[in-house]
């Protein structure tokens, strides 16, 4: 799961020692330390508002956001309209996350050799024209089914190769302090757009179909892609000479994660919930409309709500996003599964908007921490192995959660299948308390603890 928001930083955290003068080590006065401090934090920590890289990219990933939400919930209603089948829409899931398992590796090493910038641009661009095939062929009255058959798997290795250089960049785009900063606006803006994405999916599946509805997302992509080109930093340093062996510098960025043992930790976890939350857009989409027969524009509604959620955790989240992490990305999980059994015991849309508003707030708070971790906990040159193989961990295989979300579904329907997902969910928040690695993980950069012991 891109409305603007406030993008001034907050204070920066008071110095160890605020009663001594920086230079001669001298007591000074509260009001010339707080001068000082003004002065220094505006030095040391230019505004993101200046930086117009930072907001070109903001605009451009917005609209790109704003067309995702009404992809991920067009996509499911038109599945499910045009088979009825919930193992139909896992089997679409599987095709949109196997690209992640058989490209992420190498996708990840491609951007830390190539120039990330033209990377995201062109697969950007080829994700405009692979979508726009589906409501071409809605309107030529072509097999819309066999389209989106045809079309999931190559728009999602564009995906892949996006987001191998979207992972690696953002780095370098801001500076590493601003990190928690820059990843919060980038999920408010994201969580922003799902608030009025999802509505208006909803009203325009209605009107015109969920086809031509997708037209949308790939104007939106095409957008993406020309804000990429006005960007004029370089988003890759330039002094490192790549290995001639592609293998290799896959293998070590896999070897910096398993001896990391922070890095290590929280992948996992985050692997292993978002292997069993794959089927929640699935399940969500078939107890609203089929369970509770509340139609498109109460799905769209939820999935809202939700975002205002995120928006809300990201605003929130993003600007505390300092010294120990563990309660953000543990209990927020915890948080996410209590709000999603909510969802799933409650006939009453009111109630539901309201726990997916609270489910969205704390997934997104959750989210900003792990990214937080895994960015600031690896060098630059190896930013897009570590968080390309991330990925293949936590996206790759999640098409075996979504195969198994569309069985449930089938035998057991929509609530029944939410509730087994949040119990599993929230299992792996106790279960991960347990790991010492994760209670330390911290948003400090990665020079201050190369090998995260």
């Amino acid at each position: 799961m891109t409305q603007r928001c406030p993008l001034t930083p907050p204070p920066a955290p008071r110095d160890a020692r605020p009663d001594l003068d920086p230079v001669t080590e001298s007591p000074v006065s509260s009001m010339a330390q707080g001068a000082r401090s003004v002065d220094q934090q505006d030095a040391a920590e230019p505004s993101l508002r200046r930086n117009r890289d930072f907001r070109t990219v903001l605009v451009g990933q917005g609209i790109s956001a704003v067309g995702d939400a009404i992809s991920v919930t067009t996509m499911p209603l038109l599945v499910l309209a045009l088979t009825g089948s919930g193992l139909q829409m896992g089997i679409v899931g599987v095709l949109q996350r196997l690209p992640d398992l058989l490209f992420g590796l190498p996708a990840g090493a491609y951007a830390d050799r190539w120039d990330r910038r033209r990377m995201m641009l062109w697969a950007d661009a080829g994700r405009a024209v692979l979508t726009a095939l589906v409501p071409l062929a809605a309107l030529l009255s072509l097999p819309v089914m066999g389209t989106v058959l045809l079309v999931s798997f190559p728009i999602n290795v564009c995906r892949v190769l996006f987001m191998a250089g979207w992972t690696a960049a953002v780095p370098n785009l801001v500076d590493r302090r601003q990190l928690g900063r820059a990843m919060g606006a980038f999920e408010a803006v994201s969580g922003g757009s799902f608030i009025i994405g999802p509505a208006i999916a909803g009203i325009l599946v209605g009107i015109i179909g969920a086809g031509p509805t997708l037209a949308i997302d790939a104007a939106s992509f095409a957008v993406s892609a020309f804000s990429l080109a006005l960007i004029h930093r370089p988003l890759r340093r330039t002094d490192r000479q790549p290995s001639t062996a592609l293998r290799h510098e896959m293998a070590e960025g896999v070897r910096f994660i398993v001896h990391h043992r922070v890095l290590r930790d929280t992948i996992a976890f985050w692997s292993a919930v978002s292997l069993v939350s794959a089927p929640v857009i699935p399940a969500v989409t078939y107890y609203v409309t089929i369970d509770r027969g509340l139609g498109p524009a109460a799905f769209g509604l939820v999935v809202s709500a939700y975002s205002v959620g995120t928006l809300v955790g990201a605003l929130l989240g993003g600007r505390r996003m300092s010294g120990r992490l563990a309660p953000r990305l543990l209990l927020g999980n915890l948080l996410v599964a209590f709000s999603t059994a909510a969802v799933a015991l409650t006939g009453s849309l009111p109630l539901m908007v309201v726990f997916a508003l609270v489910s969205g707030a704390f997934q997104s708070v959750a989210l900003v921490a792990y990214i937080t971790v895994r960015a600031a906990s690896t060098p630059d040159e190896l930013l897009g192995r570590v968080g390309s193989t991330a990925r293949t961990i936590s996206l790759g295989f999640q098409p075996v959660g979504l195969l198994l979300g569309g069985v449930l579904l089938d035998a057991l329907h929509g609530g029944p299948t939410l509730l087994i997902i949040a119990a599993l969910t929230g299992a792996l928040s106790l279960l991960f308390a347990l790991s010492p690695a994760i209670r330390e993980a911290q948003a400090i950069p990665a020079s201050h603890h190369p090998s995260g012991r």
